[in-house]
């Protein structure tokens, strides 16, 4: 139970934070054209720059968090937390560095991953659309890389599709989890 209401407080707490530091932003945030990092970056165009770094690093925290709280060991908490360490990285260094990139890697790969290892976590249709939302978080994050260099996609819609997989899957995890009783979990009868 504490898992669902730690992943549903770090993504309601994410989604708000990125939609007042685009409200912020100067001249005007693009969720099409934008990547999501630019509103982490100091200065005029990002005067809430701070806020959303705070709201990086406590996305990152709360992910692990949760799969602490689920008491899981192996995969998925390493996992968790190489998505954890990305968003603490991306948190303190800003876009255009190399830590940047590196913590953008580990926090996208991570958490898409770490859905994939976690689709069994509860079971029926949770563990299909688990797989189905890694997935699809993870080939968008290689469609994003791919089309870097050549910017012909929306940059923006394209990173949001690898990022908003994983909060997407917290909030329906943790929905699945406040929901259910405890019994009806299979990690909870393996454990037993």
């Amino acid at each position: 139970m504490r898992a669902g209401i730690v992943w549903c407080a770090g993504s309601f707490a994410y989604l708000a934070v990125e939609a007042v530091a685009a409200a912020a932003f100067r001249p005007r945030y693009s969720y099409i054209d934008n990547f999501v990092s630019d509103l982490g970056v100091p200065g005029l165009a990002s005067p809430l720059a701070w806020l959303m770094n705070v709201g990086f690093f406590v996305n990152g925290v709360l992910f692990l968090a949760g799969a602490v709280a689920l008491r899981k060991t192996g995969p998925f908490f390493s996992l968790a937390a190489m998505n954890a360490l990305g968003n603490v990285l991306i948190a303190f260094f800003h876009s255009g560095s190399a830590v940047h990139a590196v913590g953008a890697v580990l926090a996208i790969v991570g958490g898409n991953a770490a859905i994939l290892a976690g689709s069994s976590i509860i079971g029926g249709v949770h563990h299909k659309v688990s797989i189905g939302l890694g997935l699809f978080g993870l080939l968008s994050f290689a469609l994003f890389v791919f089309d870097l260099k050549s910017g012909t996609l929306p940059r923006g819609v394209v990173e949001r599709c690898s990022v908003y997989s994983i909060t997407v899957w917290q909030l329906l995890t943790a929905a699945t989890i406040l929901t259910r009783r405890p019994t009806a979990w299979p990690c909870r009868a393996r454990r037993a």
